[in-house]
């Protein structure tokens, strides 16, 4: 069982019918999320430079999260569909959740604070800059921090502000299986629609009476929930025979969606990129949603295209599977990095501050790694241990194996 950020199991845990292509679409997005926190938000070079040019190309790298979003519907929901009419379907889906999740995090939690306690005069303001204007220590436990955040205007602890996005996951793993298993695969669907179409409806109504607050319509669930829901979308889409042939033979719609929606967001990059912008917050999230939705059953439906096979690279895969990992810790370590060496946030304005960053790049992935090896494999071991159990009743619908779906 896994959502896009948290991840799954490798090969080595017996997962020899694991799609890599999702592993790779997560390899992408955790990539983009790396990118925009450690050189396009970083990067202080001169108008008209190459680097100015490669930082105004890097611009909707952040929305690699919306993409952990659409994966995370998919993911997830698929899990919930096929496991509705099991007898024990909260309990083996909420403590595999726990151990994939909760442990890691945790630690993530209690380094951050460590690390600012640190040392005495000096050291101390230094590492402080990991931990400006944090959210009270119950908030992060109880995965509300994206209300604090809205409520205070700011995305708060510099070392812990993108944890914003696990408790958006977290409210979402508290509703969505709620109604898989009560609605019917039509009542679903339509109930995704409405979701879908009225998060944007709501950053709007929003805008209305607090045009200036943009951490809201950018932290809060019910503001992102176009995107989550989309990945449901896909999931329930692939497991119904008529839709799925219809994708698949969709060769010429695909043609011209993908780069519709690149132009969209080619026009995003230029006139409204940021996440602070009307325009993003009204409807951009939903357009970038809609394009990595079209990417995803794009990717599905079509294993040989050359986008699998690139998608499938081992290092891209490897990258995919440290996802959580890297997610949790690579802005405290860069904070911390340029907190020790220098004693200002991190900014790339030259040769040294390039180093430096790419030190901290070094340092996050390895930490990852060791996690994922040491830590969080084991675990996810002890939650596989439960299994979902299934009296006479069937599921939704079979997954189909023509497309290759298979969830853990």
């Amino acid at each position: 069982m896994r959502s896009a950020l948290t991840g799954g199991l490798p090969n080595t845990l017996g997962d020899c019918n694991r799609i890599r292509e999702l592993d790779g679409l997560r390899g992408v997005a955790i990539g983009m999320v790396v990118l925009f926190h450690f050189f396009q938000n970083t990067m202080a070079f001169r108008p008209g430079s190459v680097f100015a040019y490669v930082q105004a190309g890097l611009r909707l790298s952040w929305t690699g999260v919306d993409l952990f979003f659409v994966l995370s519907g998919f993911l997830i929901g698929g899990i919930l569909l096929d496991s509705r009419a099991s007898t024990n379907y909260y309990s083996v889906f909420y403590k595999r959740r726990f151990f994939r999740i909760i442990p890691i995090y945790l630690i993530a939690l209690l380094i951050v604070p460590a690390l600012v306690s640190l040392g005495q005069g000096p050291e101390a303001s230094r590492l402080a800059r990991l931990n400006l204007d944090g959210a009270p220590w119950y908030a992060y436990l109880t995965f509300t921090q994206n209300f604090w955040m809205t409520h205070s205007g700011t995305l708060g602890c510099n070392g812990l502000a993108m944890t914003w996005s696990l408790a958006v996951e977290e409210q979402f793993y508290l509703t969505m299986p709620l109604y898989i298993r009560a609605l019917s695969r039509l009542w679903l669907t339509r109930a995704l629609l409405i979701g879908i179409c009225g998060a944007p409806l709501l950053r709007i109504l929003l805008l209305q009476f607090h045009s200036a607050d943009w951490v809201g319509v950018y932290t809060m669930m019910l503001c992102r929930a176009d995107a989550l829901l989309l990945g449901v979308l896909a999931a329930v889409l692939l497991r119904n025979e008529r839709w799925r042939e219809r994708i698949r033979g969709a060769r010429s719609v695909f043609s011209v969606l993908i780069p519709i929606f690149l132009l969209g967001l080619a026009f995003l990059t230029v006139r409204a990129w940021s996440m602070t912008t009307t325009l993003m917050k009204s409807v951009g999230f939903t357009w970038v949603a809609l394009f990595y939705f079209a990417i995803l059953l794009f990717v599905l439906t079509r294993p040989n295209n050359v986008v699998c096979k690139v998608l499938r690279m081992k290092w891209l895969c490897w990258v995919g599977t440290l996802a959580y990992g890297i997610y949790l810790f690579h802005q405290g370590i860069q904070y911390l990095v340029f907190g020790l060496i220098w004693g200002y946030a991190p900014v790339v304005s030259g040769g040294a501050t390039l180093l430096a960053t790419l030190a901290a790049m070094a340092l996050t992935f390895l930490l990852a790694a060791i996690s994922w090896r040491y830590f969080e494999q084991p675990l996810i071991r002890v939650g596989r241990r439960t299994n979902f159990e299934f009296g006479t009743a069937e599921t939704m619908e079979t997954p189909p194996s023509g497309v290759r779906l298979v969830y853990r």
